[in-house]
């Protein structure tokens, strides 16, 4: 084990974001990473996480999003948006996922802006931990 005593355990399931097949306040921790950007419902996939984790539990992601501080690349992700959704599996350019994860209810929630250089369309990206 970890050291903690408890024997640690995984479980994958099948399911779409906006309708998570687990019961209320039954995870420990939800770890999103580059997925936001392609749900269809931003609103309903945070609510659905927020309703799965017990409380006190986190909610870690990392994400790309419209730029905030590069009017230059936001106007180009804006202008690209739709071909990168029929291209990229529904993938969006131009979300601003850390205002829905803001609006979502947490009790607290930490975040990070930072750019990745060299990736293009995806370099804006936010990282944080949201607690229940």
């Amino acid at each position: 084990g970890g050291g903690g005593g408890e024997d640690a355990s995984l479980r994958i399931v099948h399911g779409v974001a906006e309708a998570l097949p687990l019961k209320d306040n039954s995870a420990d921790a939800v770890v999103c990473t580059l997925t936001l950007c392609s749900v269809l419902d931003q609103v309903a996939a945070v609510s659905e996480i927020k309703r799965i984790l017990k409380p006190g539990a986190p909610f870690m992601f990392i994400e790309h999003v419209l730029s905030e501080d590069d009017p230059r690349l936001a106007a180009q992700q804006i202008s690209l948006n739709g071909m990168q959704v029929a291209m990229a599996d529904g993938c969006h350019l131009d979300r601003k996922t850390l205002d829905v994860i803001d609006a979502a209810g947490f009790a607290s929630v930490r975040s990070e802006r930072f750019t990745l250089p060299g990736f293009g369309l995806i370099s804006s990206q936010v990282a944080g931990i949201a607690i229940v």
